[in-house]
């Protein structure tokens, strides 16, 4: 979870998200656009290789 809100810092893009004991849920959806854009797909990306 660290490293990804690294990474998003650097994009400055900061998704909603939640964790507890052993869970973390994410939300990627740009508010000021309403819908998903280029920068939240590249966060997903980012986030998959660092979760593997």
């Amino acid at each position: 979870m660290t490293l990804c809100a690294q990474h998003a810092e650097e994009l400055d893009h900061h998704p909603d998200w939640s964790n507890s004991w052993n869970k973390v849920s994410v939300g990627l959806t740009t508010h000021s656009v309403g819908t998903l854009t280029k920068l939240d797909i590249q966060l997903a990306k980012a986030m998959d290789v660092i979760a593997n």
